[in-house]
């Protein structure tokens, strides 16, 4: 380990102890560094990071999908699931893309080509206008591919890209608009309506 990956350690786990055990807050920690509060809270975010996911040669962003997915981040167990079908690129889990599936295959040292091709999942989805991720995206967050349901789901916040359903991003959002006829500014105004009728009907 070299002098500043030790310094480092060092920096984290006393920032740890300040903020859990003696309860201070960012700024106050900040100042004993002569850093800000900003900078404070990045160093402690960075130190729960390593102990939630220690070094075990997976990306952070990886070893954040496993726990979400309720898989064991273990090599073995990995390697079964990967030969089970339990994980397929832009399938399952949810933004499980192919990119993280080539990190995870040569970390548990399993073929890529060996991995079952779930086909069924590809055929499964009508020919709505909607990309096959798009799709997937409105079925794992259990709401209807019809213009209906998805109009409804975006006026009360189901479908809120970045923010929920896991994996609904501003790529998705903008075709879910396009599909169901509005745009992000007529939504905006819809959901200020559905909130104001209420008001109006109880006075």
């Amino acid at each position: 380990m070299s002098q500043t990956e030790s310094f480092r350690g060092k920096r984290e786990a006393l920032v740890l102890r300040l903020r859990d055990k003696e309860k201070l807050t960012f700024q106050q920690i900040g100042e004993r560094f002569d850093r800000s509060a900003c900078r404070a809270a990045q160093i402690y975010q960075a130190a729960r990071r390593k102990i939630q996911f220690p070094p075990n040669g997976l990306s952070n962003r990886l070893n954040h999908l496993l726990a979400k997915a309720g898989f064991t981040v273990e090599k073995q167990a990995i390697a079964s699931a990967l030969r089970a079908g339990k994980f397929y690129p832009q399938c399952y889990p949810p933004t499980y893309g192919i990119y993280a599936h080539l990190e995870l295959c040569q970390w548990a040292g399993v073929d890529p080509a060996s991995v079952p091709n779930p086909t069924c999942y590809y055929v499964s989805f009508p020919d709505n206008g909607l990309s096959y991720r798009t799709n997937n995206v409105l079925k794992y967050a259990g709401i209807p591919a019809t213009k209906a349901a998805v109009l409804e789901a975006l006026k009360n916040g189901r479908l809120m890209p970045t923010k929920r359903p896991n994996g609904y991003g501003t790529a998705t959002h903008a075709e879910i608009c396009r599909w169901v006829g509005v745009t992000p500014r007529q939504l905006r105004g819809l959901k200020k309506a559905t909130v104001i009728a209420p008001q109006i009907l109880r006075t």
